[in-house]
């Protein structure tokens, strides 16, 4: 069946966490602290998450994503809200169990959610999971259209600590290394994705225990 008409693509999921490294063979990304979503664009939005929820009742301000994007596509992203700058998770935590119309718009008006498009799995009338994630990398870059609710996610090759460092400096939550020649597998933990997360740490003196 076509994977647009199905609607029932899971992410493909990043399998290992490693310390940063540089390499010519992958690709880095910020991490972003949001919800993985999914959503199938073409005359509508239709935007589900892992679980195969639908979001766009939770999500109003992002109906119109569909027009954001030149052509028929299955993008894979992430669902952010941001506060003074920066993803805030618990904001779109609280926003994708909310139920409540009033309480939703209220939320919407204040926070927007927004998204953050990493990959792109139908382009046109087809399925294109089994090019190289570079090459998919330039359709994605060719068919959204950017605004104040989708941007694509940049990156940089060979540097991953570099951009590790720089994520770290900024309170981000980390980076992600991709094989450049890393397919799309549905569902699988995939060594060809990897991450580095910035792990918060602290001193601390234990006063007692039970």
């Amino acid at each position: 069946m076509d994977i647009f008409d199905s609607k029932k693509i899971d992410p493909m999921l990043i399998s290992e966490m490693r310390d940063p490294f540089d390499s010519p063979d992958h690709i880095f990304e910020i991490k972003w602290d949001g919800i993985r979503c999914v959503s199938y664009l073409d005359t509508d939005t239709d935007m589900r998450n892992k679980r195969n929820k639908l979001m766009i009742p939770i999500l109003p301000e992002l109906e119109n994503l569909h027009k954001q994007v030149k052509t028929k596509c299955i993008l894979d992203h992430e669902l952010l809200v941001l506060k003074n700058g920066l993803p805030d998770f618990y904001e779109v935590q609280k926003r994708a169990l909310m139920t409540n119309p009033f309480k939703i718009k209220l939320a919407a008006d204040r926070y927007p959610a927004s998204i953050i498009a990493y990959d792109i799995l139908y382009y046109k009338d087809k399925d294109i999971t089994m090019l190289p994630l570079i090459e998919r990398k330039k359709y994605l870059q060719d068919v959204v259209i950017e605004n104040n609710m989708i941007s694509v996610s940049r990156y940089v090759e060979n540097n991953g600590v570099m951009l590790f460092d720089l994520v770290k400096e900024k309170g981000l939550e980390g980076v992600v290394a991709k094989k450049k020649s890393s397919l799309y597998w549905q569902g699988k933990r995939s060594k060809d994705w990897i991450k580095f997360k910035v792990m918060a740490s602290d001193d601390c003196v234990i006063c007692g225990y039970i």
